[in-house]
């Protein structure tokens, strides 16, 4: 049984469970975000940025698989690498 406060949503990976949370966050940064996502609100923007972070993930694994099969050239390693 879920408590008051929480609710699922569907998200980008599937149903989540969203519960209310008291952080302590620095609200230039908060700010900062928000208008750079354009969020209307500072819970879209927490969750938009979140979003962001798990999607660098998923980036960020998939080129490591693309990166061992030798189809990838490391552009930043000043050797040519492979």
């Amino acid at each position: 049984m879920r408590g008051a406060t929480e609710k699922v949503e569907k998200g980008r990976r599937g149903a989540s469970r969203v519960r209310r949370k008291n952080l302590n966050i620095d609200q230039a940064k908060l700010d900062r975000v928000k208008r750079a996502l354009g969020a209307k609100t500072e819970t879209e923007a927490v969750d938009e940025a979140l979003s962001m972070v798990l999607f660098r993930e998923d980036l960020v694994e998939g080129i490591r698989r693309i990166a061992g099969t030798g189809g990838v050239e490391n552009v930043f390693s000043g050797d040519g690498e492979r």
